[in-house]
């Protein structure tokens, strides 16, 4: 073959020669230049946020440096090359990083040319095995015919030539003759598969020992993730500009990550925006950092803001104004990167939900005149654009194998969305996209450029499941001289306890005393059907909005019918709304936006606008929005302290408004594992809580809420030794492979037959786009029947006969899927 390949290329775009990127000599060029342009961007920051010493940058660049060189030397393989040039389908004996490790680890002529770099080539040898998130003990050899390793191709030599110049090395060592490798000793070869490759885990877990110290644990995940960051930026780069001429990756680095940056400016015109539009006050000439006369800045905002400590915690209820103090936060440690002469600061705004996060992006970031701002999370629309091509085998994860074209193009997404977050200043996403990188999650981890050079707020963590909060704990522990601002309504003891053990002069800033002490709710428990329905009907009367919280969502949709019964000639058909997961998201999203504006209209007597919003767990986050009255069902005390939020929220010390009623019911009787999807002492605790705050007084305030659960709470010490072992992006060490960001729920997303039947957007394979794919799928139950049905990518798709979905397109009205009988 006359050049060895590292992707794949249309052939009748460029019939005499592949294009530049498509070459294995200059993607790998790339890539090194990648890393060095990273290295120098990043490297600096990165190193001072896990507090390693800067003595180690010249270990980590090199070790980096290296990384990137070997990464793609065992793409020489004949199946490879076979499988980039015309055969896509062909099964490969071993994967190209897994070769590369073979050939730097264990040939006796690489490991003696690259001596110079003996201390920092477990480093690099691990990085380049794991660039891919798919190599560990899993990572076994295929039954495939013998495969050839081209290492006395010109091209190879080139690469080995580049690669011993830019590392200080001598000349490479002569490769004359190619190396086959076979599955076993049975054939014929220089190499047995799985006779050496289970000699290079046995030499890797030996070297796990030089890993026990914190601070190599910490320069190894840094030298794997850029790594991977570096090869995401050669890819797109190169692909984009065709010829090696027209681009370079040290301007694409500089231009995307050290140029951009978010201005004290910027945040101040963000603050003001805000504060102006909620304003009595009409907004005239009045410059940008302005403040109207009746905006007052609490001192509880100030004291965030002020805070120097590299991780605050604020802990403060509704309508204390966290969010406003969460940018004046990072307006100041915007100042002081600005002062430290840094030009590459960057806010992210995580939230626990995509639904939270889309509001939060409405009210605060997207008319905050912001040149750059990007909303992140799973199902944000997106632009997918025309990536370098390797195969689409090369992209699949091993639960994507039956279909690696859609898990190309679902990479490929990752790759434009992550890249695209480098030069953005202010994201506002879900946690995912920062914590995933503990699970070596793919958006996460392409994203950690951005990451590194940023400051993160975390709000609502009390809604964090066990894992995803681990992941915060690890996060925190390993990242210390990261500016993180937490912020939440109330936390249980125990993880307050596991912040403090991993950052020991943590001190939470409580909320306003005026705002925590507001007597907002007047709580009432197991009230009879006749007093709910009772308190309901009076409400409306009032053209009050009623919020009617249930724990499941088949019983959601149950008080839904009967509201749309006995009010059918009291109020306007949208008047009443069911909300819960069992809608697709593009139904969801447009029932929210219309529950959010029915609730914004104001409850005065001469305008009567009454609302009835039945809903699930899922309004405990994803709604902003205060009701005059809250029924829910029993649920464990900091879902109901959630709900709770939603009830009097916008009462104020200064306009104060009379407690208004929680109507907390019981479960329905004799129903089995009622307490389903909480556990049973969770129940239990929260009716001792019930009980013990209805014996203090007959009204409360937020404090009385959080203050009563610490006094009761008897929870066990958060386990931390298990975070730290799940928290696989540090854990891991030479295996690397994505795990687990969230705990797993209850239910499975799935697209509707008669939907994908329908299907009109769809890519060049013929498959529905990602996009259209984000907007249709809905969530149902689990059943093990799920796993047999047909997949499109990693989604199953619902039989009509097994899955009913109820919903009006023209009115926007109905229940959503459920299973038939």
């Amino acid at each position: 073959m006359k050049y060895l390949l590292a992707k794949s290329y249309d052939r009748k775009a460029h019939p005499n020669a592949p294009p530049a990127y498509a070459l294995l000599t200059q993607h790998t060029r790339d890539v090194a230049a990648a890393c060095e342009a990273l290295a120098k961007a990043v490297g600096h920051v990165a190193l001072a946020n896990a507090e390693l010493d800067e003595s180690d940058f010249e270990r980590f660049r090199l070790a980096l440096l290296a990384n990137g060189w070997t990464q793609d030397l065992g793409k020489a393989s004949s199946h490879y090359q076979e499988m980039v040039s015309h055969v896509p389908e062909i099964q490969q004996l071993l994967r190209h990083e897994t070769i590369s490790a073979l050939l730097v680890w264990q040939d006796a002529r690489f490991r003696q040319w690259l001596t110079p770099l003996s201390h920092v080539l477990t480093l690099s040898v691990w990085g380049a095995a794991g660039h891919h998130r798919k190599f560990d003990l899993r990572t076994v050899p295929k039954q495939s015919p013998v495969l050839t390793v081209h290492i006395k191709h010109e091209d190879f030599a080139a690469i080995l030539k580049e690669m011993g110049e830019h590392l200080g090395l001598d000349a490479p060592p002569p490769l004359e003759t190619d190396l086959t490798i076979a599955y076993d000793g049975r054939e014929s070869s220089d190499i047995a598969a799985v006779e050496s490759l289970r000699d290079l885990f046995d030499e890797f877990e030996d070297c796990e020992a030089q890993f026990s110290d914190t601070h190599e644990r910490r320069l190894l995940a840094l030298v794997k993730g850029f790594g991977i960051a570096a090869d995401v930026a050669a890819s797109a780069v190169a692909a984009r500009k065709q010829s090696a001429s027209d681009y370079s990756l040290a301007k694409f680095v500089a231009d995307s990550v050290t140029s951009v940056s978010l201005q004290t400016t910027d945040l101040t015109k963000l603050i003001s925006r805000w504060a102006w539009e909620r304003s009595e006050i009409e907004h005239l000439s009045h410059s940008d950092d302005s403040l109207p006369p009746d905006f007052i800045v609490r001192g509880f905002q100030n004291q965030v803001a002020e805070s120097t400590s590299h991780l605050t915690l604020a802990q403060a209820g509704c309508g204390s104004g966290k969010s406003l103090a969460a940018y004046m936060w990072a307006r100041e440690w915007c100042a002081r990167v600005a002062a430290e002469g840094r030009t590459n600061f960057r806010l992210f705004f995580c939230l626990p939900t995509t639904g939270t996060t889309t509001e939060h992006f409405k009210d605060y970031a997207l008319e905050s005149g912001i040149d750059d701002v990007s909303l992140t999370h799973s199902r944000s629309s997106v632009d997918l654009q025309m990536m370098a091509e390797t195969s689409a085998q090369e992209e699949a994860d091993d639960e994507d194998t039956g279909n690696p074209a859609r898990a190309a193009l679902n990479a490929a997404q990752d790759k434009i969305e992550s890249l695209a977050l480098w030069s953005t200043p202010l994201i506002v996403t879900t946690a995912d996209t920062v914590l995933g990188l503990m699970s070596n999650a793919r958006k996460a981890v392409y994203s950690l450029p951005a990451i590194m050079s940023s400051a993160i707020v975390f709000d609502e963590i009390h809604a964090f499941d066990e894992r995803m909060f681990g992941h915060l704990l690890v996060f925190l522990k390993n990242f210390p001289r990261l500016p993180v601002l937490l912020m939440t309504a109330s936390l249980p003891d125990e993880r307050l306890a596991a912040l403090k053990s991993v950052f020991p002069d943590l001190e939470p800033i409580a909320g306003p005393v005026e705002f925590e002490t507001l007597e907002r709710y007047r709580l009432e428990s197991y009230p009879t059907g006749g007093d709910m329905w009772c308190a309901v009907d009076e409400c409306v009367a009032r053209g009050e909005k009623v919020l009617w919280v249930r724990n499941r969502v088949e019983w959601a949709n149950e008080v839904y019918r009967q509201c749309r019964e006995r009010y059918a000639d009291k109020l306007s058909r949208d008047a009443i709304n069911v909300y819960h997961s069992r809608l697709r998201y593009k139904d969801r999203a447009l029932r929210h936006r219309r529950v959010i504006d029915r609730f914004k209209q104001p409850t005065v007597p001469e305008l009567k606008v009454p609302a009835i919003l039945v809903a699930t767990q899922v309004a405990e986050m994803s709604l902003d929005l205060s009701a005059d009255l809250l029924v829910t069902d029993l649920a464990p005390v900091p879902s109901l302290i959630q709900r709770m939020g939603r009830l009097n929220r916008r009462a104020t010390p200064d306009k104060p408004q009379d407690p208004k009623p929680a109507l907390i019911c019981a479960l329905p009787p004799d129903e089995p594992k009622v307490e389903m999807p909480y556990e049973k002492h969770e129940m239990e605790l929260a009716a001792r809580w019930l009980g013990f705050l209805q014996e203090c007084k007959p009204t409360a305030s937020q404090r009385d809420l959080s203050e009563a659960f610490s006094k009761l709470n008897e929870a066990d010490e958060f386990d931390i030794a298990r975070a730290e072992k799940e928290a696989v992006f540090f854990s891991g060490l030479w295996r690397t492979r994505p795990a687990l960001t969230r705990d797993e729920g209850y239910t499975v997303s799935v697209v509707l037959e008669a939907d994908l039947a329908k299907c009109t957007e769809r890519d060049r394979q013929g498959k529905p786009t990602a996009d259209w794919m984000r907007r249709y799928e809905v969530a149902i139950p689990i059943k093990d029947e799920v796993m047999k049905w047909e997949r499109v990518g990693t989604v199953r798709v619902a039989p009509t006969d097994r899955v009913a979905y109820d919903y009006d397109e023209a009115t926007g009205e109905g229940t959503g899927a459920k299973w038939r009988n």
